[in-house]
C-alpha cells in the first residue's frame, strides 16, 4: 500500500538511504583549517551569541563521503553503547520533558485557585491556559531555529532556565496582567525546549537504540502527567494559607517550577551534540565530546580515529561574519523557508499530513467529551477537586502501557507497524461512546483512548528528529509543534460547539482523521 505513513515510516527505517538516525547532512559545513599549535584550544572553543560562521564557497560533500562520515559516527556511538554518559544524556532530557508537562499541566489543576484569590473574571480565567500556548507557539519557531544555529545544549539551558524562573515568579505575582506576562514567557521557554530535547538525543543514541531512547524520553511525558495530578491531589485540597499571600496554588506552581532547575543543573555535565559540531565543522570539538563516551572498559580509539581521519578531509576554510539584527530575523526566516526546499517539502507536507490529524482528533475528543457526559448525565452537581486529580492520575496512568510498548518494540519491528495498529486502535476506541453513558464508563472510556493513542505521539516524536539534517532539525520540530499548537487551539474551539449536541460529528471527525493518517 502506498500511503503518506508509510513514506514516512519507511523513511525512518534502519535500513533506509536516507540514514535518518545520526543526522545525515546533505552537508557538513567547515569552520576553518586548523594550525596544529591550536588545536587544543578548538576542542574547548564555543561559539558565541550573535556571530555564526558563513561558508567562503564551501563545496558539498559527495553522497558516498557524507555517508561514510556518518557511519564512522554512527559507529563510535554503536562501540559506546549504553554508556553512563548516555543515561545521563536520557535521564536529563527526561527531566526537562516532565519539567515542561508540569508547566503545561499545572494551570489547567490550579486556575480555579488561581481565579479565586486573585478575583479574575470568567473571561480572564479562560486566557490562563491560553497564554502559555501562545508562548509555546512563539518559542518553537525561535528556539527551533536558534538551536541550529547555536547549539542544542546551549539554546536548552536559556529556554528551560527562562521556564522556571517565569514559572516561579507567576506564583508570587499579586495582578491578573502580571501573572499573564509571567505565563507567557513561561511559554516561549517551553516551547523552545520540548522540539530541542528530542533532537539532541537523537543525536547521541546510535540508530540501533534510537527508537528506544526517545520513546524513553517522551514516557517522562507520562510521568510529569501523572506527577502534576498526584501534587495537585497531594497540596490543592488543602487551605495552606488561605488567607494569606501563601495559598496553595502558589506552593503548588513553585513545586511544579523545581525540575526545570534540575535539568539546566544536569545539563552543565553534559556536552554539546557532536552532529552540531560537525555539521559547524567543529570537528575537534565533537572528537572531544564523543571522547566522554568511552570508559576503562569500552575504548573507541579506533572507532575515533577513524572518524576524525574523515572529517579532516573535509575541513575548508571560511569566513567569519558578525550577525546584525537583521541578519539574524533573515537566518530564522530562512530556517523555515528551508524546510520547503526541493529536498525537504515532501517530508515537510507528509508529517503536516500524519501529525496534525492525529493532534487534532486527540486534543479535541479529549477536550469534548467529559463535559459530553457531564450535561447529559444531569447530575447538577459539582464534581470535587479531589475527584478530578484523582481522575486524571487514572488517565495519565493509562498511558504508561502504550509508552513501555514504543520502548521495546519500536526498534523491533519500526515505527510504521506501531503507528498503524495505534491509529486503528484509536479510531475504534471512539465507536465505545455510544454504549457509555455515565462519569464513571467516562474514565474508563478516557484511560482506553489515551492507551492505545500514546504510541502515536512517540513514533511523531521518533519520526521529525529522523527524517531532518542536522542543519534543520531543531528548526522543523520547532515548525510542526508551532503547527500542534495551532491545531490545538481549532480542535479545542470546534469540538467545543458539540458538547451540548449529538455525538455523531465528534466520532467522525476522530475517524476521520485517524484514516486521513492512514490513506
Amino acid at each position: 500500500m502506498s500511503s503518506n505513513t508509510s513514506i514516512v515510516a519507511d523513511n525512518a527505517n534502519y535500513g533506509s538511504s536516507l540514514r535518518p538516525m545520526i543526522g545525515d547532512d546533505t552537508e557538513i559545513k567547515s569552520a576553518a583549517i586548523i594550525d596544529p599549535q591550536i588545536l587544543e584550544q578548538e576542542e574547548e572553543e564555543e561559539e558565541p551569541m550573535g556571530r555564526g560562521d558563513k561558508e567562503a564557497a564551501v563545496p558539498l560533500i559527495s553522497d558516498s563521503s557524507d555517508a561514510q562520515v556518518w557511519d564512522a559516527y554512527d559507529a563510535v556511538l554503536s562501540k559506546a553503547g549504553i554508556s553512563f554518559k548516555l543515561f545521563l544524556v536520557v535521564l536529563c532530557s527526561g527531566i526537562g520533558l516532565l519539567s515542561d508537562t508540569l508547566e503545561i499541566m499545572s494551570i489547567s489543576f490550579a486556575k480555579n485557585d488561581i481565579s479565586k484569590h486573585l478575583g479574575l473574571s470568567r473571561q480572564e480565567e479562560s486566557t490562563l491556559a491560553g497564554v502559555l500556548f501562545a508562548g509555546m507557539l512563539v518559542g518553537g519557531l525561535f528556539w527551533g531555529r536558534a538551536a541550529d544555529i547555536y547549539g542544542r545544549r546551549r539554546v536548552l539551558l536559556i529556554s528551560l532556565s527562562l521556564n522556571g524562573t517565569c514559572a516561579a515568579a507567576s506564583a508570587i505575582t499579586d495582578t491578573f496582567w502580571a501573572f499573564l506576562l509571567a505565563r507567557f514567557f513561561s511559554g516561549i521557554g517551553v516551547g523552545g525546549s520540548l522540539p530541542i530535547i528530542f533532537s539532541y538525543v537523537s543525536e547521541w543514541v546510535p540508530r540501533r537504540l534510537k527508537g528506544g531512547a526517545i520513546s524513553v524520553v517522551a514516557t517522562c511525558w507520562v510521568v510529569g502527567s501523572i506527577l502534576a495530578a498526584g501534587l495537585a491531589w497531594a497540596i490543592l485540597p488543602y487551605n495552606i494559607g488561605a488567607n494569606g499571600f501563601w495559598a496553595a496554588w502558589r506552593i503548588y506552581l513553585l513545586v511544579c517550577s523545581l525540575p526545570s532547575f534540575i535539568a539546566v543543573f544536569l545539563y552543565g555535565f553534559l556536552a554539546e551534540s557532536p552532529a552540531f559540531l560537525i555539521q559547524k565543522g567543529r570537528h575537534l570539538a565533537a572528537i572531544s565530546a564523543l571522547r566522554s563516551l568511552s570508559s576503562n572498559s569500552n575504548n573507541l580509539d579506533q572507532e575515533l580515529g577513524h572518524l576524525k581521519r574523515l572529517l579532516e578531509d573535509k575541513i575548508q576554510p571560511t569566513s567569519s561574519q558578525t550577525f546584525t539584527c537583521w541578519s539574524i530575523v533573515k537566518e530564522f526566516v530562512w530556517g523555515v523557508v528551508e524546510l520547503f526546499s526541493p529536498e525537504l517539502w515532501l517530508t515537510t507536507v507528509i508529517l503536516i499530513c500524519v501529525i496534525l490529524p492525529v493532534h487534532f482528533g486527540y486534543y479535541g475528543f479529549m477536550l469534548w467529551f467529559p463535559e459530553y457526559i457531564r450535561n447529559t448525565a444531569h447530575s447538577g452537581t459539582v464534581v470535587p477537586p479531589d475527584e478530578v486529580y484523582k481522575d486524571s492520575l487514572y488517565v495519565s496512568l493509562a498511558s504508561l502501557p502504550g509508552n513501555i510498548i514504543s520502548v521495546f518494540l519500536t526498534d523491533v519491528v519500526g515505527p510504521k507497524p506501531i503507528l498503524c495498529v495505534s491509529q486503528i486502535l484509536s479510531a475504534g476506541s471512539v465507536f465505545l461512546l455510544w454504549q457509555f453513558n455515565s462519569p464513571e464508563q467516562t474514565i474508563i472510556l478516557t484511560c482506553v483512548f489515551n492507551a492505545v493513542t500514546a504510541p502515536i505521539f512517540n513514533m511523531v516524536d521518533f519520526l521529525i528528529p529522523a527524517l531532518y539534517p542536522a542543519s534543520s532539525r531543531g528548526t522543523a520540530f520547532g515548525f510542526h509543534c508551532s503547527l500542534i499548537r495551532v491545531i490545538m487551539i481549532a480542535a479545542t474551539w470546534m469540538f467545543s460547539l458539540f458538547i451540548d449536541s449529538s455525538p455523531t460529528f465528534p466520532v467522525l471527525c476522530v475517524d476521520t482523521t485517524a484514516f486521513l493518517m492512514l490513506s
